[in-house]
């Protein structure tokens, strides 16, 4: 019931940063890059806490004028305007600037993923799997960044991922008694079981360097290491008449991972890339294995 109300908690306090962003495309940019994909009050809150810190100017955009341009007023009560490029893209005419922006951090991505030995990508011989069965989805709460030079930068995020792995057919894993305790065990084909499967939910946050053309419109390579909170992990499986089973709602797998991510990419789509340098299960667990995910990732 803890576990549960703590889930509920993290819930909240994660969706508070994402009803705040906008739907409303328009890019902003500074001298120094990209600095925002429209404004929410979530991200308009945050710039404003950095800027009293930097001693750097912060605008607030306002209605639209004549020939859909925008304005904005700083906190010298000085009008700026944002001028509309035939392109669609906005750039700010400014004096000051403040650096920050979520460069070319994904909205969202979906990848294949596969729990591999220490050599990457060889799938696990402890664990067989339906290679390309396995597949990951995640989606960003919230978005930041800080722009060092025009092509240069560094940016994070807070992604909900839902993670999901096939074994081959008629494979499982569950708690046997080994005659010292109840160990997590692959169990092989039989038992009247069609399909069997590992899910789990993770929270990540990557730190990443960038390098970039200089505009969102450009190429973008982006990498750095990732912390991640794994839970409500779960083994199932499908049996031959067509019905499904639970088989525990704890696998054993480590909460926490170090992970290493890589971006490539142009404009607001690319290719992501994740290795853990942890294994997914604990030190009891008989089974050894690295998750590592590969897909596409894009930005709205």
């Amino acid at each position: 019931m803890r576990k549960r109300h703590a889930i509920a908690a993290m819930a909240l306090v994660l969706a508070v940063p994402a009803a705040g962003q906008t739907t409303e495309r328009y890019y902003e940019y500074d001298e120094y890059g990209m600095i925002g994909r429209g404004e929410g009050w979530a991200h308009r809150f945050a710039h404003s806490l950095f800027d009293s810190f930097l001693g750097t100017e912060y605008y607030v955009v306002q209605e639209e004028g004549e020939n859909g341009e925008r304005s904005f007023q700083t906190e010298d009560s000085e009008d700026r305007t944002i001028m509309s490029l035939s392109n669609g893209d906005n750039h700010i005419c400014v004096k000051k600037t403040y650096h920050f922006g979520p460069g070319h951090t994904p909205n969202c991505y979906l990848g294949l993923n596969i729990l591999c030995s220490n050599r990457p990508p060889e799938a696990s011989a402890d664990l067989p799997q339906r290679v390309g069965k396995g597949f990951e989805f995640g989606f960003a709460l919230g978005q930041y960044g800080y722009h060092v030079t025009p092509n240069f930068g560094f940016n994070t995020a807070l992604y909900l991922t839902r993670s999901r792995y096939w074994l081959e057919r008629g494979s499982y894993l569950a708690w046997q008694d080994n005659g010292s305790g109840e160990v997590l065990t692959l169990v092989g084909p039989g038992n009247g079981v069609s399909q069997g499967w590992l899910r789990y939910w993770s929270l990540r946050v990557p730190f990443c360097m960038e390098f970039s053309a200089g505009s969102h419109n450009g190429v973008f390579l982006a990498f750095g290491p990732e912390i991640e909170y794994r839970f409500a992990d779960v083994s199932k499986v499908r049996y031959t008449g067509g019905s499904k089973e639970k088989l525990t709602k704890d696998t054993g797998i480590n909460p926490l991972g170090l992970n290493a991510t890589v971006r490539l990419g142009i404009d607001d789509f690319g290719i992501i890339a994740r290795y853990s340098f942890n294994e997914l299960f604990n030190a009891s667990s008989p089974v050894s294995t690295f998750p590592f995910m590969i897909g596409l990732s894009a930005s709205f």
